[in-house]
């Protein structure tokens, strides 16, 4: 009774600290407010894009924010198990240590309760493809008398997020868990122009009414823009059930929510709630495969403002598909390592497309002729798979208590990328 006490203390707990960095979910962001110090104005402003046209500095916000909602947290089955044992009659721990960052079909066991913690490290290098230390673009903007103002850009941007993540599972019956996941997250960003030769890569051009060039290009002033924000992330609470229990084979169901306490204009957060339905099946032996497939649905997000500024647009989901395995190691001092390829279909997602000046911007490519094949980026829409690999090895140095350390990393070059992220982690069951 005490266990069941402490959960729902601590889910209430948990539930109240974070909504204190809930931003509301209605109404577009804006740079031009007196809002505009949140991180999601950083980009923006570097640039001195703000309100211009055809600017990429959106679109980088929001597959920014879209794709670190997509970011593998640690997972529920990370602990000790206890399974029933019909030979002894009574419950034990399992040898089978289980993944890290994806599911497993056991259960935890009847009022056990799991704590643990990790800490995972982002350090991102590209987008869509694109690499941040040199991100081309040209934007547009009003110069008055029927003219126009256009700006070439290659843009720096560091990107870099620390995760603390604290989980609770408590088996609620022998065949049903329910866990609680609290993100607490550092984000740190900057951008500017890239410097060659000691000159800023920014370049102002003057187009007037007629379409002729007006004086010769001029370089704009180097502008450096930093900034972080720390604070809870979406909390998210798992509900897992087993269905089925054969001699080795498992199979549960569950239901993954999401629900949008961090500060969604400071990348802490999605803005969005979300649901993802998922089923897990699971073989125990030395080598134990695992596979879980589910289907990511969200809700509408402030960070993806309609182009009227009207509304919100739908938060991207998709299809996760996870397969991989455990292994045995040593018993004597139980150790396991564990292997998983973390798989998502992402539908409809806000990317970046590499183009040239003279396609995205015909008006510029006339006046100035030698700039039409000069890089620049565009935004759009598309479906893609991303797939990472996820290594990790457990160790059970005295009862019930778990060490681990994972790297996860990036096997194809879409969505936001990041270096090899590392992850260490401490659980422990009572």
């Amino acid at each position: 009774m005490t266990r069941r006490t402490l959960l729902v203390t601590l889910v209430c707990l948990v539930v109240s600290v974070g909504a204190l960095g809930q931003v509301g979910p209605n109404g577009a962001w804006n740079c031009n407010s007196s809002k505009n110090n949140h991180l999601i104005c950083l980009v923006p402003v570097s640039t001195s894009s703000i309100g211009a046209v055809n600017s990429p500095a959106p679109a980088i916000n929001s597959a920014f924010a879209t794709q670190l909602s997509e970011l593998p947290l640690l997972s529920p089955a990370s602990g000790v198990i206890f399974t029933f044992d019909k030979s002894l009659g009574m419950s034990r721990a399992s040898d089978n240590l289980g993944p890290i960052l994806t599911e497993r079909a056991h259960t935890i066991g009847n009022h056990k309760l799991l704590l643990a913690f990790a800490y995972q490290r982002f350090r991102f290098n590209s987008i869509d493809g694109n690499g941040l230390g040199s991100l081309p673009f040209v934007f547009e903007a009003s110069a008055g008398l029927g003219g126009k103002r256009f700006t070439q850009e290659t843009e720096y941007v560091d990107f870099k997020l620390d995760q603390y993540v604290g989980l609770l599972t408590y088996g609620v019956t022998s065949r049903t868990d329910i866990s609680v996941l609290l993100p607490f997250e550092r984000v740190s960003i900057g951008a500017a122009p890239t410097v060659t030769n000691g000159i800023p890569n920014a370049t102002v051009y003057i187009v007037g009414a007629n379409g002729q060039a007006q004086g010769t290009p001029a370089t704009v002033p180097y502008q450096h823009n930093g900034g972080s924000a720390s604070g809870v992330g979406d909390l998210l609470v798992n509900v897992k059930h087993l269905f089925w229990v054969g001699e080795r084979s498992n199979l549960s169901a569950g239901l993954l929510l999401r629900f949008p306490t961090g500060d969604s204009l400071n990348y802490l957060g999605s803005g969005a709630v979300g649901f993802n339905p998922y089923a897990v099946f699971s073989y125990d032996a030395r080598v134990s495969p695992h596979v879980r497939l589910g289907y990511q649905f969200n809700t509408y997000t402030n960070l993806l403002p309609a182009a009227n500024g009207a509304s919100n647009l739908l938060l991207p989901g998709g299809l996760q598909y996870n397969i991989g395995a455990d292994y045995v190691l040593f018993k004597k001092v139980l150790t396991s390592i564990t292997g998983d390829l973390l798989g998502f279909y992402v539908v409809n997602s806000p990317i970046l497309l590499p183009s040239t000046v003279g396609a995205a911007f015909p008006d510029l490519s006339t006046a100035y002729t030698s700039l039409s094949q000069s890089p620049t980026l565009i935004t759009g829409k598309t479906s893609y798979g991303s797939n990472q690999l996820s290594i990790g090895i457990k160790v059970k140095p005295v009862k019930n208590f778990l060490l681990y350390s994972n790297v996860l990393i990036q096997l194809n070059n879409v969505g936001l990328r990041s270096n090899p992220a590392p992850l260490v982690g401490a659980s422990y069951t009572f």
